[in-house]
């Protein structure tokens, strides 16, 4: 009987994982794909792409319930050091997001979800229009996420080739 319960939960559990795997695939978008990461001057930037797909694909993220995609576009960044102080990093201030159409953005809003020293992570978000009420180009084929004066790096480019398929 016991080994009977052990067989179900393991079918359980492996049936659970193709379903999060499957959702993942359907929606053309997996986290490598979103993900980009730049390693210089003793900090580390991870940052992903978040789109709509994106959270349904992992359905525990921290910002889940908490940004707007449809009228924000948000990438999660994540900051790790072993040595210096993270905490007076401004995201609001150092990051802006360009396309290739000539557009660039300042970011709305900051929502932490870490905010240690040597570890920060978060939501940024940035506007689907600019200041003028203009919307970001659809046409953008490309996104950079330019992050400013961190550690001893003046700048760290991170792109995203779009669509993310």
């Amino acid at each position: 009987m016991q080994r009977k319960t052990q067989h179900i939960l393991a079918g359980v559990l492996v049936a659970g994982a193709m379903v999060i795997l499957v959702a993942a695939a359907a929606t053309g978008q997996t986290p490598d794909q979103a993900t980009r990461t730049d390693n210089q001057g003793g900090i580390t930037v991870k940052a992903i792409y978040v789109t709509s797909a994106y959270l349904k694909a992992t359905p525990t993220n921290p910002l889940t319930g908490k940004v707007d995609l449809k009228r924000n576009v948000v990438f999660t960044v994540t900051l790790d050091t072993h040595s210096g102080d993270l905490s007076g990093y401004d995201f609001v201030k150092n990051v802006t997001l360009r396309n290739d159409r000539g557009q660039q953005l300042t970011p709305v809003g900051w929502v932490a979800t870490a905010d240690g020293s040597h570890h920060r992570a978060g939501g940024l978000l940035f506007p689907r229009t600019n200041q003028a009420g203009r919307a970001i180009d659809s046409q953008a084929r490309v996104l950079e996420l330019v992050v400013r004066g961190l550690g001893r790096v003046t700048e760290r480019v991170l792109r995203w080739t779009l669509p993310l398929e």
